[in-house]
């Protein structure tokens, strides 16, 4: 007891002497703290109420009624491209982008549209995850494009990429990141296929949750064209290039219709980006875009002008004489410099037949450079065909007054020789080429070559694209009779001698009219670009085939057999299931 009664009073007297009062003094410093945190506390949210609702407050209005009513595009379709049998060329796919976060500006500068690309493309599945997190907004979804046939036709239909700012500052239909035509149909038909975009106006929740749709404006799709193309024709030609450098075309002579117009190397147009930086020029379109000296294919313009010019005639002859010579200089006939053979007389069907250059050299001599230059011009060389896809070039025909002109120089009886047969500084395009063809092929009938045949719902008129020419029917007649004997035996064609294709078993010969070409360039290693043109069948011509092979060698050895093989085709797979 006198043990617990002392230490009870000695925890006792502590307590009350140190502990107790110490805990009172704690309880005032909390009891001013907290008063001080509520203060601080209060002070902030009134002056922040103050800063939302005094200084920004209409601007948060603003922003308030943005966030809550939504405008959002609809992007309008471009219009579809099919071929003459109503054949998908090219199609439309959903394409889905997003803000390049990288492009946004720095310090209020932002990068250049070449440095910093402004959207980026996005997968389906991405775009997907940014409309469930609430970042639709930042989705930009586009109508792009779909080519079927890729590298087959890809110049000729072209292909779609982003606008350019020059496009966006001169065409309010445009935004950024629409998509535009930047090549073959796709561009020079640009204004039809883009079509016009929509609009909605949508009210939506603080999720960004559509609540309801206040407005539409429904978008107008773009016009569907059909062109004049044969798609398999056009598969079969690309085929039949081989990737080799070079063109084909394939016309229509009696409408100037293009059956097929295909060029080599080429490009995929759902993948343009892959063939960037091509060392072989993979977007050069060859077919109206390159220019080339024509050769022995020229020599239909020559014989044209001298019957025309009243210089020669159907009973017409000139000797064979294997060489000319004017001076130091030489000019053979390629039959004596490659047999040491002469052909004896020839009249304008047998020189066309044996493709003579003495004949032409000749014939041109008697008719002149000038006025052989102004025949060149009325068949088509030295001018665009006006063909309806960008990229065609003119060419160029020489004359006295051009070559003076360009280089100062005078023009001399070698130089008309060249000419007439094809080189000098001639040069044309494989369109010009099978135009000239056409011309011959129709009786003396030019016709625009084109490759849309519908707009819509507006059909092209088969004659709105053709007039005839000044040329006399027995010029005509007597060119068409040479191109018919080249391709018999005999003549320079011999891929075509009996030419034909088999139906159900039965072998039926088909009559055609052609013109080889082996024309030289200037190559250090002697190469020659090889020609072929031709038109079938002979008495009711229903299609004009011209091949060009770069640096190929001679044209009946090289291109011949092309265009053998697509015609052969044609009559087989196409014209017979029209």
């Amino acid at each position: 007891m006198k043990l617990k009664s002392f230490l009870g009073p000695v925890f006792a007297e502590e307590l009350r002497g140190k502990v107790v009062p110490e805990d009172e003094e704690f309880s005032v410093v909390r009891h001013r703290f907290s008063w001080v945190v509520l203060v601080v506390v209060f002070g902030v949210i009134f002056f922040r109420l103050v800063w939302l609702q005094v200084v920004k407050g209409q601007e948060n209005r603003v922003l308030s009624e943005e966030n809550r009513i939504l405008a959002r595009r609809i992007a309008a379709p471009r219009g579809i491209i099919k071929d003459r049998k109503g054949e998908v060329l090219v199609q439309n796919i959903p394409v889905y982008r997003r803000r390049n976060q990288a492009c946004e500006p720095v310090n209020g500068e932002r990068e250049p549209a070449d440095v910093c690309q402004e959207f980026v493309d996005i997968s389906r599945e991405e775009a997907l995850e940014l409309e469930i997190s609430g970042k639709g907004d930042e989705v930009l979804t586009l109508v792009g494009r779909s080519y079927p046939d890729g590298v087959a036709s890809a110049h000729l239909t072209g292909y779609v990429g982003e606008v350019t700012r020059e496009e966006l500052a001169t065409d309010s239909d445009y935004q950024m990141g629409d998509l535009s035509g930047k090549m073959g149909v796709e561009r020079s038909y640009e204004d039809l296929l883009h079509g016009r975009d929509g609009a909605e106006l949508v009210e939506v929740d603080v999720r960004n949750a559509v609540v309801r749709e206040v407005s539409r404006k429904q978008p107008i799709a773009g016009i569907d064209l059909v062109l004049s193309v044969e798609r398999k024709l056009q598969i079969k030609a690309w085929q039949l290039l081989a990737e080799r450098k070079g063109a084909v075309v394939a016309l229509d002579p009696g409408s100037g219709e293009v059956l097929a117009l295909v060029s080599s190397p080429s490009f995929d147009p759902n993948a343009v980006a892959l063939s960037l930086g091509r060392e072989d020029q993979p977007f050069f379109f060859r077919a109206i875009g390159g220019a080339y000296p024509p050769g022995s294919v020229f020599k239909v313009v020559t014989a044209s002008a001298g019957l025309e010019e009243g210089k020669i005639n159907a009973g017409t002859e000139f000797e064979d004489t294997g060489e000319i010579r004017i001076g130091a200089y030489r000019y053979g006939n390629w039959y004596f410099d490659q047999y040491g053979r002469k052909e004896g007389l020839l009249n304008i069907v047998r020189a066309i037949k044996r493709s003579n250059d003495i004949f032409f050299y000749k014939v041109g001599q008697l008719v002149g450079p000038t006025r052989l230059a102004e025949w060149a011009k009325v068949f088509g060389y030295g001018r665009l065909t006006g063909i309806d896809l960008p990229g065609e070039v003119e060419g160029l025909v020489p004359s006295p007054l051009w070559k003076e002109r360009e280089k100062g120089e005078r023009w001399f009886l070698g130089n008309t020789f060249h000419f007439a047969i094809g080189q000098a500084d001639l040069e044309v395009t494989p369109i010009q080429v099978a135009q000239m063809t056409s011309i011959v092929a129709s009786g003396g009938k030019h016709c625009q070559p084109h490759v849309v045949i519908k707009k819509g719902l507006r059909e092209v008129e088969k004659d709105e694209f053709c007039q005839r020419l000044d040329i006399r029917e027995e010029t005509t007649r007597l060119v068409r009779e040479g191109m018919v004997e080249a391709c018999r035996p005999g003549g320079t064609a011999f891929p075509f001698f009996n030419f034909g294709v088999t139906q159900d078993g039965v072998f039926q010969r088909i009559e055609v009219g052609c013109k080889t070409g082996t024309a030289e360039y200037g190559d250090p290693n002697g190469k020659t670009h090889a020609w072929f043109t031709v038109f079938a069948p002979a008495e009711d011509p229903q299609i004009v085939v011209t091949v060009l092979l770069e640096g190929a060698g001679e044209g009946s050895y090289e291109a011949a057999p092309v265009a053998k093989d697509l015609l052969s085709y044609y009559f087989s797979e196409v014209s017979q299931k029209e």
